[in-house]
């Protein structure tokens, strides 16, 4: 638990509006790029706010601000680029059978997906790029993502605030089950990183 403690005391020495930007960026950035943790690093703002390094409010809006410009930012490159774009070329976050089943369900239940598309793991990106493709009203568009991301990311910072507001207590009852929890996490990572390199290099061979 004590590296954990490190990493936390590491970040809250940086400037506040540094915090208060990676924050904003981490949550632009999960549109872009889905395999990067927004829903970490929204918590981990509140976190900070639950041991009072940050202002829980300011990075509420900090990461909401995020979250609807990278969801509108995606759905404007659907919006202009087209489907063609996507649907002719194999990219890794936007797959072509991906875009076609968002496509289906906007079809049929419209704004209702993009309200709730954040309680939805892995569709976040595909669902507003093809409500771009789709060419839905951008005003409606983003009032569906703003409470989306708003009801969305309130939960998960209350989540993380209770988190941080009780950390020391939970160091105390689960310090030792979480240290073996992490090394498990860790050697299960190391294992899989070794498994991806050795099949790429089988790939290569073939």
């Amino acid at each position: 638990m004590h590296y954990i403690d490190a990493i936390i005391r590491g970040i809250s020495s940086l400037p506040t509006v540094i915090i208060y930007l990676f924050l904003c960026i981490g949550a632009f950035t999960e549109n872009i790029c889905p395999p990067v943790p927004g829903d970490t690093i929204i918590a981990f703002g509140a976190f900070l706010a639950g041991q009072n390094r940050l202002n829980f409010f300011i990075a509420y809006l900090c990461t909401t601000a995020g979250s609807l410009a990278g969801f509108m930012f995606v759905f404007w490159l659907g919006l202009h680029l087209g489907k063609r774009f996507f649907v002719d070329r194999e990219y890794p976050f936007f797959k072509r059978e991906d875009i076609v089943k968002a496509e289906k369900w906007l079809n049929r239940y419209g704004y209702l997906i993009i309200l709730i598309n954040r309680y939805i793991p892995g569709i976040r990106a595909v669902i507003s790029i093809t409500s771009g493709i789709l060419r839905l009203s951008p005003m409606k568009v983003m009032i569906m993502a703003l409470l989306g991301c708003a009801t969305w990311n309130l939960l998960i910072m209350y989540v993380g605030l209770n988190i941080g507001s009780n950390w020391e207590e939970i160091k105390q009852r689960f310090g030792h089950f979480l240290a073996q929890y992490n090394m498990t996490v860790l050697a299960l990572l190391s294992c899989l990183i070794i498994i991806f390199f050795i099949a790429k290099w089988i790939k290569k061979r073939r």
